[in-house]
């Protein structure tokens, strides 16, 4: 039974799973992942090491880095909760940085027209963008904590007939940055980490991947350069839903043979979103994009930062 998630984190608690009625007990770590966590007032921060093939076919994620950011408390509802996460994302990208200024893309993946998919373009709406400005202005001139950065929502292949991957190829070329983010959303396997969780990783991504429409990957090996992705959960496939419902309620394993019957009653290709997710959107592209604007303009804060999107 195959159960879908983009989420490292998710992956790892699913390795040897052993079931004790409705409560699930993760076994210990394959050689080659490496993990630790950081507990903050509002977030708990988890970091996730892939480190060889034994251990990246094991946890079925390939070699890298993940990091997430999950909120404790499951929305962002107030103004220290979405200072912390913004803080809390700026301070882990950091890491994922190449060189002291470098020249940086942004791109928001995902489909404008659709809200769960609409995170990637929100993002970029939010973003503090200085390409234009840093090519055209004298250095004297310009407010020396600004980095620089551009931005691009590429859209998707139903729309532009083009693939994201080769539209940011087109661009890599022309403009030549030195680091892509790549914003996309995500799917979980557990409600609860829908719109509540952000998900860090130098491995690239693969647009549609969430919703099971996959599209070229987006990474060093297929763009030249490195692409750090980040992105969020706002779906959960219902068949997924359905075990989870079924096992909490008889506290026994779901069996394989009605799994796959139930596969074929509610639809396999099925993903179910919160009633929010239009708000839960909205505030994650502004926590993101705050979080990217203080990563990349070094010595600003929040009050800052947002006089430049006046």
């Amino acid at each position: 039974m195959q159960i879908r998630t983009d989420l490292a984190l998710e992956a790892r608690e699913m390795i040897n799973e052993k079931k004790t009625g409705a409560l699930k007990d993760v076994g210990k770590l394959p050689e080659g992942i490496i993990m630790e966590t950081t507990d903050k007032p509002n977030v708990l921060v988890t970091r996730i090491t892939v480190e060889n093939d034994e251990a990246a076919q094991a946890i079925n994620k390939k070699k890298g880095r993940y990091v997430t950011i999950e909120l404790k408390d499951g929305e962002l509802n107030s103004i220290d909760v979405y200072q912390e996460v913004a803080k809390t994302l700026c301070d882990e990208l950091e890491a994922f940085m190449p060189s002291k200024n470098p020249s940086i893309m942004i791109a928001g993946l995902g489909n404008w027209n659709v809200t769960p998919d609409s995170l990637g373009p929100k993002v970029v709406e939010k973003l503090v963008v200085t390409r234009h400005i840093k090519d055209s202005m004298p250095k004297d001139s310009l407010d020396p904590r600004l980095g620089n950065v551009c931005a691009v929502a590429p859209g998707v292949l139903g729309i532009t007939g083009i693939e994201t991957g080769e539209l940011l190829q087109g661009v890599i070329n022309r403009i030549k940055p030195d680091i892509i983010f790549a914003i996309d959303a995500l799917a979980s396997r557990k409600t609860s980490r829908i719109n509540t969780t952000i998900q860090i990783t130098d491995t690239g991504i693969v647009p549609g991947s969430g919703v099971g429409n996959k599209r070229m990957e987006l990474s060093r090996d297929t763009l030249g350069i490195p692409v750090i992705a980040i992105g969020v959960p706002t779906v959960v496939e219902a068949i997924t839903l359905a075990k989870d419902l079924l096992e909490n309620a008889s506290g026994e394993e779901l069996e394989e043979s009605l799994y796959t019957s139930i596969s074929k009653t509610c639809g396999a290709e099925m993903v179910v979103t919160p009633k929010n997710i239009d708000i839960a959107i909205e505030r994650m592209a502004t926590t993101i994009a705050n979080g990217l604007n203080m990563t990349i303009h070094k010595g600003f804060d929040f009050g800052d930062i947002n006089d430049y999107l006046m």
